[in-house]
Protein backbone atom coordinates (compact mmCIF):
# COMPACT_ATOMS: atom_id res chain seq x y z
CA UNK A 1 0.00 0.00 0.00
CA UNK A 2 1.89 3.12 -1.32
CA UNK A 3 -0.55 5.78 -0.08
CA UNK A 4 -1.12 7.12 3.16
CA UNK A 5 -4.68 5.97 4.98
CA UNK A 6 -6.28 9.44 5.72
CA UNK A 7 -9.64 8.15 6.51
CA UNK A 8 -10.39 7.72 9.77
CA UNK A 9 -12.10 4.62 9.97
CA UNK A 10 -9.58 2.63 7.46
CA UNK A 11 -6.75 4.36 10.00
CA UNK A 12 -8.54 2.47 12.97
CA UNK A 13 -9.19 -0.40 11.69
CA UNK A 14 -5.24 -0.79 10.17
CA UNK A 15 -3.92 0.20 13.83
CA UNK A 16 -6.76 -2.47 15.47
CA UNK A 17 -5.10 -5.27 12.94
CA UNK A 18 -1.67 -4.55 13.82
CA UNK A 19 -2.42 -4.35 17.41
CA UNK A 20 -4.08 -7.74 17.33
CA UNK A 21 -1.38 -9.12 15.80
CA UNK A 22 1.35 -7.74 18.47
CA UNK A 23 -0.74 -9.69 20.85
CA UNK A 24 -0.60 -12.85 18.65
CA UNK A 25 3.62 -12.93 19.07
CA UNK A 26 4.68 -10.33 15.82
CA UNK A 27 7.76 -8.46 16.41
CA UNK A 28 6.94 -4.79 17.47
CA UNK A 29 9.83 -3.23 15.05
CA UNK A 30 8.01 -5.16 11.91
CA UNK A 31 4.42 -3.44 13.09
CA UNK A 32 6.17 0.31 13.61
CA UNK A 33 7.49 -0.03 10.38
CA UNK A 34 4.29 -1.20 8.95
CA UNK A 35 2.54 1.23 10.79
CA UNK A 36 4.89 4.24 9.93
CA UNK A 37 4.80 3.32 6.44
CA UNK A 38 0.97 2.79 6.15
CA UNK A 39 -0.56 5.70 8.84
CA UNK A 40 2.37 8.26 8.99
CA UNK A 41 0.86 9.62 11.98
CA UNK A 42 -2.49 8.66 14.00
CA UNK A 43 -4.52 11.21 16.04
CA UNK A 44 -3.82 10.02 20.00
CA UNK A 45 -8.21 9.77 20.15
CA UNK A 46 -8.15 7.38 17.47
CA UNK A 47 -5.68 5.70 19.66
CA UNK A 48 -7.66 5.57 22.43
CA UNK A 49 -10.79 4.63 20.48
CA UNK A 50 -9.12 1.42 19.32
CA UNK A 51 -8.03 0.18 22.60
CA UNK A 52 -11.83 0.59 23.65
CA UNK A 53 -13.32 -1.22 20.82
CA UNK A 54 -11.04 -4.05 21.22
CA UNK A 55 -11.93 -4.18 24.49
CA UNK A 56 -15.49 -4.02 24.28
CA UNK A 57 -16.07 -6.53 21.58
CA UNK A 58 -13.98 -9.11 23.72
CA UNK A 59 -11.24 -9.61 21.07
CA UNK A 60 -8.64 -8.08 24.09
CA UNK A 61 -9.16 -8.12 27.76
CA UNK A 62 -8.20 -5.15 29.90
CA UNK A 63 -5.26 -7.51 31.55
CA UNK A 64 -3.97 -7.65 27.72
CA UNK A 65 -4.31 -4.51 26.86
CA UNK A 66 -2.32 -3.57 30.10
CA UNK A 67 0.32 -6.29 29.94
CA UNK A 68 1.04 -5.22 26.17
CA UNK A 69 1.08 -1.19 26.86
CA UNK A 70 4.96 -0.94 26.62
CA UNK A 71 4.81 -2.74 23.80
CA UNK A 72 1.92 -0.68 22.06
CA UNK A 73 4.00 2.54 23.43
CA UNK A 74 7.03 1.66 21.43
CA UNK A 75 5.04 0.35 18.33
CA UNK A 76 3.68 3.73 18.40
CA UNK A 77 6.57 6.03 19.15
CA UNK A 78 6.32 8.91 17.41
CA UNK A 79 3.38 8.25 15.12
CA UNK A 80 0.26 9.69 17.62
CA UNK A 81 -0.71 13.02 15.83
CA UNK A 82 -1.08 15.71 18.59
CA UNK A 83 -1.80 18.62 16.18
CA UNK A 84 -5.61 18.92 16.70
CA UNK A 85 -5.44 18.23 20.31
CA UNK A 86 -6.96 21.30 22.60
CA UNK A 87 -4.83 23.77 24.21
CA UNK A 88 -4.79 23.48 27.71
CA UNK A 89 -4.82 26.49 29.87
CA UNK A 90 -2.94 27.11 32.96
CA UNK A 91 -4.14 26.14 36.04
CA UNK A 92 -6.15 23.15 34.69
CA UNK A 93 -5.65 20.00 35.97
CA UNK A 94 -4.35 18.60 32.99
CA UNK A 95 -1.60 21.14 32.74
CA UNK A 96 -1.05 20.41 36.64
CA UNK A 97 -0.39 17.11 35.62
CA UNK A 98 1.84 17.88 32.84
CA UNK A 99 3.84 19.80 34.99
CA UNK A 100 3.92 16.95 37.65
CA UNK A 101 5.13 14.41 34.74
CA UNK A 102 8.16 17.09 33.87
CA UNK A 103 9.10 17.30 37.49
CA UNK A 104 8.86 13.38 38.09
CA UNK A 105 10.89 13.30 34.95
CA UNK A 106 13.63 15.17 36.34
CA UNK A 107 14.00 13.40 39.20
CA UNK A 108 14.30 10.20 37.28
CA UNK A 109 16.87 11.64 34.77
CA UNK A 110 18.62 12.44 38.66
CA UNK A 111 18.46 8.81 39.84
CA UNK A 112 19.64 7.62 36.13
CA UNK A 113 23.04 9.95 36.44
CA UNK A 114 23.16 8.23 40.08
CA UNK A 115 22.98 5.23 38.86
CA UNK A 116 25.47 5.71 35.45
CA UNK A 117 28.17 6.97 38.27
CA UNK A 118 27.78 3.78 40.54
CA UNK A 119 30.79 2.32 38.40
CA UNK A 120 33.43 4.51 39.29
CA UNK A 121 32.22 4.76 43.29
CA UNK A 122 34.59 4.41 45.56
CA UNK A 123 33.98 3.08 49.19
CA UNK A 124 34.75 6.57 50.50
CA UNK A 125 31.68 7.92 48.63
CA UNK A 126 29.56 5.20 49.55
CA UNK A 127 27.35 6.78 52.31
CA UNK A 128 27.01 9.82 50.41
CA UNK A 129 26.18 8.21 47.70
CA UNK A 130 23.35 6.01 49.24
CA UNK A 131 22.02 9.14 51.17
CA UNK A 132 21.30 10.62 47.94
CA UNK A 133 20.20 7.39 45.76
CA UNK A 134 17.49 7.30 49.04
CA UNK A 135 16.75 10.94 48.84
CA UNK A 136 16.04 10.26 45.04
CA UNK A 137 13.60 7.55 45.43
CA UNK A 138 11.97 9.84 48.41
CA UNK A 139 11.59 12.15 46.06
CA UNK A 140 9.85 9.74 43.56
CA UNK A 141 7.37 8.79 46.24
CA UNK A 142 5.73 11.98 45.68
CA UNK A 143 4.26 10.08 42.26
CA UNK A 144 1.81 8.60 44.61
CA UNK A 145 -0.11 12.00 45.29
CA UNK A 146 0.37 12.48 41.23
CA UNK A 147 -1.15 9.20 40.50
CA UNK A 148 -3.68 9.42 43.16
CA UNK A 149 -5.46 12.93 41.83
CA UNK A 150 -5.44 11.40 38.05
CA UNK A 151 -7.15 7.91 39.78
CA UNK A 152 -9.63 9.86 41.48
CA UNK A 153 -9.96 12.92 39.41
CA UNK A 154 -9.44 12.19 35.51
CA UNK A 155 -10.41 8.76 35.66
CA UNK A 156 -13.76 8.82 36.81
CA UNK A 157 -14.16 12.04 34.14
CA UNK A 158 -12.69 9.48 31.35
CA UNK A 159 -15.13 6.48 32.43
CA UNK A 160 -18.73 8.88 32.31
CA UNK A 161 -17.71 9.36 29.18
CA UNK A 162 -17.29 5.23 28.76
CA UNK A 163 -13.66 5.24 27.96
CA UNK A 164 -12.92 2.93 30.71
CA UNK A 165 -9.98 1.03 29.41
CA UNK A 166 -7.49 3.03 29.09
CA UNK A 167 -8.15 4.76 32.90
CA UNK A 168 -7.85 0.67 34.10
CA UNK A 169 -4.60 0.28 32.23
CA UNK A 170 -2.95 3.59 33.77
CA UNK A 171 -4.45 2.21 37.28
CA UNK A 172 -2.16 -0.64 36.60
CA UNK A 173 0.93 0.71 35.28
CA UNK A 174 0.51 3.07 38.57
CA UNK A 175 0.15 0.04 40.65
CA UNK A 176 3.34 -1.73 38.85
CA UNK A 177 5.22 1.70 39.11
CA UNK A 178 3.68 1.86 43.04
CA UNK A 179 5.74 -1.75 43.82
CA UNK A 180 8.93 -1.19 41.86
CA UNK A 181 9.38 1.92 44.35
CA UNK A 182 8.03 0.13 47.35
CA UNK A 183 11.02 -2.65 46.50
CA UNK A 184 13.38 -0.09 45.79
CA UNK A 185 12.89 1.67 49.03
CA UNK A 186 13.12 -1.34 51.29
CA UNK A 187 16.05 -2.46 49.41
CA UNK A 188 18.08 0.86 50.13
CA UNK A 189 16.63 0.85 53.59
CA UNK A 190 18.83 -1.99 54.45
CA UNK A 191 21.94 -1.69 55.71
CA UNK A 192 24.91 -1.37 52.52
CA UNK A 193 28.62 -1.26 53.55
CA UNK A 194 30.08 -2.16 50.07
CA UNK A 195 29.77 -0.77 46.18
CA UNK A 196 29.58 -4.57 45.20
CA UNK A 197 26.20 -4.66 47.58
CA UNK A 198 24.73 -1.84 45.59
Amino acid sequence: MSEIIQNSSQRKEMLRHLLLRLHEGEAPDVLRKRLIEVLRSIPYNEVVEVEQELINSGALSENEILEFCDLHTAVLDGSIDLEDAKTIPPGHPVDTFKKENEALKAEVNKLVSLFNGISSLSEDHLPGYILQLRTGFNNLWDVDKHYKRKEYLLFPYLEKHLITGPPKVMWGKHDEIRSLLKNASEALASPISTAEEM
